[in-house]
């Protein structure tokens, strides 16, 4: 018996295109961003935390009474000759602050040590008053109350 030589042709499914057009399909190429975005979000996340705890930390720092504890811890002659000059605020401030209340904790560093200034306020009337105004000196136990001397903002 001769074997025969069989030649197997495919058969090819004809697209709804091709079909219609007589021209092949050619599948569209997608954007860089369609094909991306899953990536781009992952990305972003860090990025958009990052952004959201900037604004947190500037908007504390642009409050009343931030900047009025950070001027009496720099001005007070106690916490002066503890930490060293100049007294300049750490970047981190933590606490909260809202339209009636504040209560933040400030890192604060002079040329010999470091310390922390803790804020305590409330608003009444439109102006703060404040309860609270400490620096505790990383270096000692002994706290420095910013407010003990006379002071009609207390």
């Amino acid at each position: 018996m001769k074997a025969k030589n069989v030649t197997i042709k495919k058969e090819w499914n004809l697209s709804d295109n091709e079909a219609t057009t007589g021209m092949p399909f050619i599948p569209e190429k997608r954007n860089w961003l369609a094909r991306k975005w899953k990536l781009m979000i992952v990305c972003f996340i860090p990025v958009f935390i990052v952004g959201a705890f900037t604004i947190v930390i500037g908007v504390m720092k642009a409050s009343e009474p931030y900047k009025k504890a950070l001027s009496l811890a720099q001005g007070n002659p106690v916490v002066k000759n503890i930490l060293g000059q100049p007294i300049e605020a750490g970047w981190f401030v933590s606490g909260s602050i809202n339209e009636r209340e504040a209560e933040l904790d400030i890192p604060i560093k002079g040329n010999r040590s470091g310390g922390t200034v803790h804020v305590d306020a409330n608003k009444h009337a439109g102006h703060w008053r404040y309860k609270n105004i400490t620096v505790q000196p990383d270096s000692s136990g002994r706290l420095i109350d910013l407010l003990a001397v006379d002071n009609p903002m207390k």
